[in-house]
């Protein structure tokens, strides 16, 4: 890896993070003091947000994203 592949942004994984920290705030979590099923429930609830949202930017269908812990009711 170089240093300029080191330092390069995503900007997926950049929103991605925002998302994950929006949650926490959210929840009012702090991730080095949550359970392992608060973390359980953070991972999930930041990756449902994450891909609606990149659904929305890529102009595709909220329906092709996986429900709430595979829940079809949600």
């Amino acid at each position: 890896m170089t240093a300029h592949e080191y330092f390069e942004r995503d900007p997926e994984r950049e929103e991605f993070y925002r998302t994950f920290y929006k949650i926490c705030r959210q929840f009012n979590v702090t991730w080095s003091a949550a359970s392992p099923e608060v973390k359980a429930f953070v991972e999930e609830a930041t990756r449902v947000a994450y891909e609606q949202g990149k659904a929305r930017r890529n102009g595709e269908n909220l329906n092709t994203v996986k429900p709430f812990f595979g829940d079809e009711a949600c």
